[in-house]
């Protein structure tokens, strides 16, 4: 091979030297001894590349970069030359089949003549499922990439590696539409995570992961790499005869995967194989356009629903199922009357056990989009129908760290628990609605306003309990600074809740300050005053006549004429704003308690509280008598004794 063959961009050179990307313009802008940097011998779409071997030798010469270079790993690095007139896509595909069949022979193929690689490929792939044709298709060219098939796997260590190399190069450049759909590594280890969840909690040492839509298999790698069963886990793919279809069963060769062979039926159907198989995880990326025209890759929100309801017809009866698609078609408010009737037909099944909207930025070429995840299970068959649940949450604003997930994969695994057993678990992100309330028309899945189960384990939006007036909402008082003093009637605001005040240390005069302000607010035995900013921070106040300062605010719980107490207690809300994220109230998720427990609780709190007092006044003695102690072996000593 010709060194022109392995060409470089300046990004290229700096990630191959381990330096910055200005640093490598600076290497070409200013020559180091007499020695300038290559000339370029290509350009492409607007930018120069370069000589790769030319590259390394000028790194060895100058001593240039922060890493040691070898001329054998330039193959990891660079790129592939257009090679006498085959596309790009050809000669993707090619050297990715390439691969393959270099991992499976163990040997390297540039010793083959190109009949005898011909002979190879058929052998091992009699039926051309995956990679015969794209080796076929390289022609006269086929023992000189063969040859740098050979060097990319041993630059990246393994054929998989180079495979992978080779991939996300082609994305970046554009990847023939596939990275429009292109996820984040935070949400595709998610799901994986998530399907190999699933698969364990049902018991099954011998899963089976299918992708039933098209990719390139990123969610069924991560569900395969991150099951931790006793057998390996064997994949199945729809079948299909695309560029990208084959990709992506060449990729799960590649890895060495067990894939099964499936059909569709006369209906369209999917046909799975029957034993040695424990079951079945579906996992699928759903893509919406909405291009006034339709063009674009993806489908409509209703045909992302219309392959989510297909697919339910066609579960057995255990099998599980993880879609991450788009928000506006998984969980916001459906925009027509069709997709509300796609959404429903799901809902209408009983298997949509957890709904959960996650955050932007998850898609790479759509950053502002939301996607959204949803967890399909058995149904419930013992639960009636107007008593089942869905589990729902909003990551909208939660950071997709590793916390998060672990969290979120709790919550939605305990949306398949037994019926007997949902009570005892605290959701972190998500919380349980009644299904029937999710079907009327034109409702979204999560939203600040769905009504929830009043199970004590429930959680509602503060905005939710205030809109339903089962909650107040109380502003504080805009106060004069020239009228707070150090005696008098007790003041909090943030700065008391958050502690860089100490209570106690503000107040008003009790006899001018009503005249000054007449539309002033006192709180009440038992109302929560909170803060937003510069965290959340509440507390109860047990006594009532304090002025609250602005910012600051009040919440009351207020009682219903007719249906007595609501499902609410101040000190579980102040301790759940204390423990909440972010500072937008309206989110702000406070657990509920029925009002049979509301007494027991309000006793056991009193108890501990007082507890706390005792504990806290044996302190402060034994403080004393540590100072008393302290002083008496401190004290100067009189004369003669």
């Amino acid at each position: 091979m010709t060194a022109s063959m392995l060409h470089m961009s300046l990004a290229d050179v700096a990630r191959l030297a381990g330096v910055a990307r200005p640093v490598a313009s600076v290497w070409r802008s200013r020559p180091a001894s007499g020695h300038p940097f290559p000339a370029p011998v290509a350009r492409v779409a607007g930018h120069d590349r370069f000589d790769a071997f030319e590259v390394v030798d000028y790194l060895a010469v100058t001593g240039r970069g922060n890493a040691t270079v070898e001329r054998a790993d330039v193959a990891a690095h660079a790129q592939l030359a257009q090679v006498g007139g085959l596309a790009e896509e050809t000669m993707f595909a090619g050297l990715t089949a390439l691969l393959v069949l270099g991992a499976e022979r163990g040997e390297a193929l540039a010793d083959l003549t190109d009949g005898r690689l011909l002979e190879v490929a058929e052998e091992a792939d009699p039926h051309d499922e995956l990679l015969y044709r794209e080796i076929a298709a390289l022609g006269p060219h086929l023992s000189e990439l063969a040859a740098h098939a050979d060097a990319l796997a041993d630059a990246s260590y393994s054929a998989r590696a180079a495979f992978e190399l080779l991939l996300a190069q082609q994305l970046a450049r554009g990847g023939g539409g596939l990275a429009a759909v292109q996820l984040r590594p935070q949400v595709s280890t998610l799901v994986g995570r998530l399907a190999a969840e699933l698969a364990a909690d049902a018991g099954w040492e011998a899963p089976l992961f299918v992708g039933p839509v098209a990719g390139v298999g990123d969610l069924l790698l991560q569900a395969a790499k991150q099951y931790a069963g006793g057998l390996a886990p064997s994949v199945a793919v729809a079948p299909d005869d695309t560029s990208v279809g084959r990709l992506r069963r060449r990729r799960l060769r590649v890895h060495d995967l067990h894939q099964v062979a499936v059909a569709h039926t006369d209906a369209g159907d999917l046909r799975l194989p029957e034993a040695p198989f424990d079951g079945s995880v579906h996992v699928m990326q759903l893509a919406a356009v909405h291009h006034a025209d339709g063009s674009g890759m993806g489908s409509s929100d209703t045909q992302v629903l219309d392959a989510v309801g297909d697919l339910v017809i066609q579960l057995a009866p255990d099998s599980r199922v993880v879609v991450v698609g788009p928000a506006s078609a998984l969980t916001d408010r459906p925009t027509s009357a069709e997709t509300d009737r796609a959404r429903d037909a799901v809902l209408r099944s009983g298997r949509l056990r957890a709904a959960i909207r996650l955050p932007s930025g998850l898609l790479v070429r759509a950053p502002r989009q939301h996607l959204a995840l949803w967890v399909l299970g058995p149904a419930h068959p013992d639960v009636p129908v107007m008593d089942r649940w869905t589990v729902v949450g909003d990551l909208s604003t939660a950071a997709l760290d590793a916390s998060t997930s672990d969290d979120l994969i709790t919550d939605v695994l305990a949306s398949l628990v037994d019926p007997r057993q949902v009570e005892h678990h605290a959701y972190r992100f998500g919380h349980r609605v009644v299904t029937a309330t999710l079907i009327p028309g034109h409702v979204p899945l999560v939203d600040t306003r769905s009504p929830v189960l009043s199970t004590g384990r429930g959680r509602r939006t503060l905005d939710d309990v205030i809109a339903r007036r089962e909650c107040r909402l109380i502003s504080g008082n805009r106060v004069d600074s020239a009228h707070l003093q150090a005696t008098g009637r007790a003041v909090i605001g943030p700065e008391e809740l958050t502690g860089s005040l100490p209570t106690g240390s503000r107040a008003v005069d009790p006899l001018t300050f009503p005249t000054a302000y007449p539309s002033s607010r006192d709180t009440e035995p038992g109302d929560v005053i909170f803060c937003t900013s510069p965290r959340p921070s509440a507390r109860v106040d047990r006594e009532g006549g304090t002025v609250v300062l602005a910012p600051a605010r009040t919440l009351r719980v207020m009682a219903d004429p007719d249906e007595g107490m609501p499902d609410l207690v101040p000190e579980v809300i102040a301790a759940d704003i204390n423990q909440a994220a972010g500072n937008d109230w309206r989110r702000w998720r406070i657990r509920l308690v029925p009002p049979e427990r509301q007494a027991p609780l309000r006793e056991e709190l009193h108890r501990i509280e007082s507890e706390r007092r005792d504990i806290l006044d044996q302190l402060t003695q034994l403080e004393q008598q540590a100072d008393q102690a302290i002083a008496h072996a401190t004290a100067p000593r009189e004369e003669g004794r």
